[in-house]
């Protein structure tokens, strides 16, 4: 199965390499580049990293709307939309994250290769990313209030409606139960309370801040070369800013006691979530093992927790866990009748414990190992997964990121690494949502 995994690694041996392309721009902004023909479409993302603030969020969320929805040169949606429709119908958009300790806001465009349309498309959608993010719409100090309020409005809908999808409401109050950080607690795009004192004015204040201030990683990845990429990049004007280092992963130390949280509903559906803290080195061996046995705890339909809770037992609708590395955080989530909470979190506990002592056949980590490698083998083929690790890389400078690493560590691990791995998940939270509809 290594020899397996190498060997497509090596098909794509050029691309990996290539993901090693990064320049600098100025101080502050640096651009990566990964040639390829592979696709018929250019994508480019501009990055902006800042630290995480829970001040910040809301602002930097609302920021994103605006942004992607007008220009000074088109002050209207129509317009805006009509000017992508002009560049061969790109597509356009911004959105939030968090990585770690780091809040980024990207924007990013995909336009068709040159070679199948103009052959200046591409200069002409770093034309119109540089009105889209240097030159918004911004009137006498402030941004028109009229989008401003609209944008504000829908977004503050959103936020509100989150409480009405249960599932969601149940992983963030686990979150607020689980993080000590309060920046870490709340969503990476913020709460209606982070929104509700903005306005269009003071709004403009952040929008100066992250243009001059934030760390910018450009990635552009398609069929263009090094010198084509860095006169592009440079030619948005974006200017040289002082970035201190930072720590990226996020990690605070476990709780004395197990954090329960419960609250009811009218609803049909119970939610038991669990907030597990998980170990694991920087990008190394104990990595890749707390992943192989996330997945084999709960992280796919091969798991324990899929097979035993939910198949054998019928005691969940759905259970399920993944794990966010850069926050050192898994979280298991259920979907399960009320009356049943007791023997299904002693079922959970039960199959972490199975993974701890190794009561799994080397067929089935076998299984698990393999699912994962074909996954990560078919995003590949994505331009949006090769752009993400071409910024991983950029932001991580010092872990080896790259598509044959990670193959070859999934594949070396061992029953011995997933034991020990399994072994450093600590239960930290439990959050209960009664359901209690008849």
């Amino acid at each position: 199965m290594v020899r397996s995994v190498v060997a497509i690694a090596a098909a794509h041996c050029t691309l990996i390499e290539e993901l090693n392309l990064r320049v600098k721009i100025t101080d502050g902004v640096h651009l990566s580049v990964v040639p390829t023909d592979q696709f018929k479409t250019t994508y480019i993302s501009v990055n902006f990293l800042a630290p995480l603030q829970r001040a910040t969020i809301g602002a930097r969320t609302l920021l994103t709307s605006l942004l992607e929805m007008s220009s000074a040169a088109y002050p209207t949606q129509a317009e805006f939309a009509a000017k992508l429709e002009d560049l061969y119908g790109a597509s356009f958009g911004i959105n939030v994250a968090r990585v770690g300790r780091v809040h980024r806001v990207s924007a990013g465009m995909r336009v068709l290769s040159s070679e199948f349309a103009d052959p200046e498309l591409l200069s002409h959608a770093f034309d119109f990313l540089q009105e889209a993010l240097l030159r918004p719409n911004i009137q006498d100090g402030q941004f028109n209030q009229a989008t401003f309020d609209i944008e504000k409005k829908n977004l503050g809908v959103y936020l509100d409606s989150l409480s009405d999808d249960r599932g969601t409401q149940a992983a963030l109050e686990l979150q607020q139960a689980y993080f000590k950080d309060p920046a870490q607690a709340i969503p990476s795009f913020g709460t209606a309370q982070n929104l509700e004192p903005l306005t269009a004015r003071g709004l403009v204040q952040t929008y100066k801040d992250m243009l001059a201030n934030d760390q910018v990683e450009i990635v552009l990845l398609g069929n263009v070369d090094l010198e084509t990429a860095r006169t592009l990049a440079s030619g948005l004007g974006l200017t040289g800013r002082t970035v201190a280092s930072k720590e990226i992963e996020y990690d605070q130390p476990l709780h004395t006691e197990i954090v329960r949280k419960t609250a009811s509903e009218n609803v049909v559906q119970s939610k038991l979530n669990f907030a597990y803290h998980v170990g694991g080195d920087h990008f190394g061996p104990e990595y890749y093992a707390t992943l192989v046995a996330c997945e084999l705890f709960g992280g796919s339909p091969l798991s324990l927790l899929f097979r035993n809770v939910r198949e054998k037992e019928s005691l969940a609708y759905y259970a399920s866990a993944n794990t966010n590395m850069m926050r050192h955080f898994m979280m298991v989530q259920t979907g399960i009748d009320g009356t049943n909470r007791a023997r299904v979190e002693e079922l959970v506990a039960l199959q972490l414990q199975k993974v701890v002592a190794g009561d799994f056949t080397d067929a089935h980590l076998q299984s698990i190992k393999d699912g994962m490698i074909n996954d990560r083998k078919s995003s590949l083929d994505s331009q949006g997964f090769l752009s993400s690790l071409a910024l991983s890389s950029a932001m991580l400078p010092d872990a080896k990121l790259d598509a044959h690493t990670e193959l070859t560590q999934i594949a070396a691990v061992t029953r011995a690494d997933v034991q020990a791995a399994a072994a450093q998940m600590e239960l930290q939270a439990v959050y209960f949502l009664n359901g209690e509809a008849q």
